[in-house]
């Protein structure tokens, strides 16, 4: 009989699972041991294929995520780098570049018409405003005060009502020399104006007069800014004539005068005595007609003889008159102090900067008075004016440059037109300085326009611009108009308001 089957423990089992090929042996029933593969081999293998698997997904996805970036709208039209933009309704304004020259306007000369030396001067370009000192003669002060009628007369009490004295008492009351209001808006020089100058006087260290002799304060219609000093310190100007000097002028004027009043007496002398004459030469022949028609009559009446006409009474008296007007004059002139000559002193201007242009008399149309228009200064920024002065009278670039006017806006000897531009805020202080004004040359209201950029060009020499509709990509011939800012205005069939254009970055 055969052997019984052996009966295997857990032990040897785990035994024989170590040992290489892994494998457990049974007994059949013939008593032979057959090698059974075992099922945690399939697993392991099937593990390993899903690593795998997950290593190849995970490779994929690091290589989708390097790939180029797409549009996310599939089919919009629009390749990478470029953007979009419409079709929209501006208002578009063409600008012409004119050169010009910035300064100060307003320019004015100021004399000095008080005797005495010079102690001190402003500097050029010092901005002397209302109550400021022009100069200094002999120490003492040269006033400026603001007016447009320029002062030509001592102002003391008693001088009658002026625009002179009203300007005198706005400054006074202006400068503070008017506490109690009394001379605000009068042209009468009085008491009230003589206290107000008396407290002007001691402010300044004059002598408190109540009276402004002239010379002593200077009108204009601002401030001042100085361009020139014409004289120097420790000058005598102005030249002041000497008594024998004022009393010889004053002596040939009054014999000037006394001549001419004597051949005019005599003029209407004789011209009186010939009238007188003709008169009596009339009478005499009256009477001798007269007689003789007598005589033929029979009456025997004698002709009576010629008379001499009255001598004229009236002529005179009016010798007498002149007579003595030319000793009064005579006598005032002998009392009359020695006038100082007003001496050019100091070259001004306002302080408000202007530009000064040339545009071509063709092309005056570009500016208008009260239009606003950008100025580029020398260090590239910009401020705003607007055109104050527009000339009625063209000028060739030869006249122009002679009288020293601004740059033109053209060259050659085309004529031109000057313009006046006032800058809206002062700037940093730049005399003679160039710069470049913007003027309106056209002006497109309400049209259709797009980017300059969008436009291409065609093969037939066109222009075209790309729109997309429902996702396509389409040429639409266009005119182009004026370009201005950037955009240009555009016209064809089929544009519209509101359309997506393909415009390149």
């Amino acid at each position: 009989m055969g052997a019984p089957p052996t009966e295997t423990s857990p032990g040897d089992r785990d035994a024989r699972a170590s040992q290489p090929g892994g494998e457990l042996r049974t007994a059949d029933r013939a008593g032979a041991e057959t090698p059974t593969p075992r099922r945690p081999r399939r697993r392991r293998l099937a593990a390993a294929a899903a690593l795998v698997a997950t290593l190849g997904a995970a490779g994929a996805a690091v290589a989708l995520r390097s790939s180029p970036s797409r549009p996310a709208a599939a089919g919009s039209g629009i390749s990478p780098g470029q953007t979009t933009t419409t079709v929209a309704r501006r208002t578009l304004i063409e600008h012409a570049q004119v050169s010009g020259t910035l300064g100060y306007g307003g320019s004015l000369e100021v004399y000095d018409r008080l005797a005495g030396t010079f102690t001190w001067l402003p500097a050029v370009g010092a901005v002397i405003g209302r109550g400021g000192t022009l100069f200094r003669i002999d120490n003492q002060p040269v006033v400026l005060m603001y007016g447009p009628v320029p002062a030509y007369r001592t102002m003391k009490e008693g001088v009658s009502a002026g625009p002179d004295v009203a300007q005198l008492n706005a400054n006074l009351a202006a400068l503070g020399f008017d506490p109690y209001g009394a001379i605000a808006g009068s042209d009468e020089y009085g008491e009230a104006t003589a206290a107000a100058i008396r407290r002007w006087q001691k402010a300044e260290g004059l002598t408190e007069t109540g009276e402004v002799v002239l010379g002593r304060v200077l009108f204009a219609p601002g401030a001042r800014r100085i361009t020139s000093v014409k004289v120097t310190l420790g000058e005598d100007p102005p030249p002041s004539a000497t008594a024998a000097e004022a009393s010889e002028q004053a002596a040939k004027e009054q014999a000037a005068k006394e001549q001419a009043a004597k051949e005019q007496a005599a003029k209407e002398q004789a011209a009186k005595e010939q009238a007188a004459r003709e008169q009596g030469a009339s009478e005499q022949a009256a009477k001798e007609k007269a007689a003789r028609e007598k005589a033929e009559k029979g009456h025997g009446t004698k002709t009576p003889g010629a008379t001499k006409p009255p001598a004229s009474k009236e002529s005179a008296a009016k010798k007498e008159a002149a007579s003595k007007e030319a000793a009064a004059n005579k006598e005032a002139a002998a009392n009359k102090e020695p006038a100082a000559q007003p001496k050019l002193t100091l070259g001004t201007s306002s302080n408000q900067p202007v530009v000064q242009l040339q545009v071509k008399a063709n092309q005056q149309q570009l500016a208008h008075a009260g239009a606003a228009a950008p100025v580029t200064l020398p260090d590239g920024s910009v401020v705003q004016g607007h055109i104050t002065h527009v000339g009625t009278v063209a000028e060739s670039a030869e006249a122009e440059k002679e009288k020293g006017g601004g740059g033109g806006g053209g060259g050659g000897s085309e004529p031109t037109v000057a313009v006046t531009l006032t800058l809206d805020h002062p700037v940093a202080r730049l005399d003679k300085a160039p710069v470049t004004v913007e003027l309106v040359k056209n002006v497109r209201r309400n049209v259709l326009a797009v980017p300059a950029t969008a436009l291409s060009a065609t093969a037939g020499g066109g222009y075209a611009i790309t729109v997309l509709e429902a996702g396509r990509r389409v040429s639409l011939p266009v005119t182009p108009g004026m370009f201005a800012d950037g955009y240009v205005e555009i016209e064809g069939a089929g544009v519209r308001e509101g359309l997506t254009v393909v415009e390149p970055e």
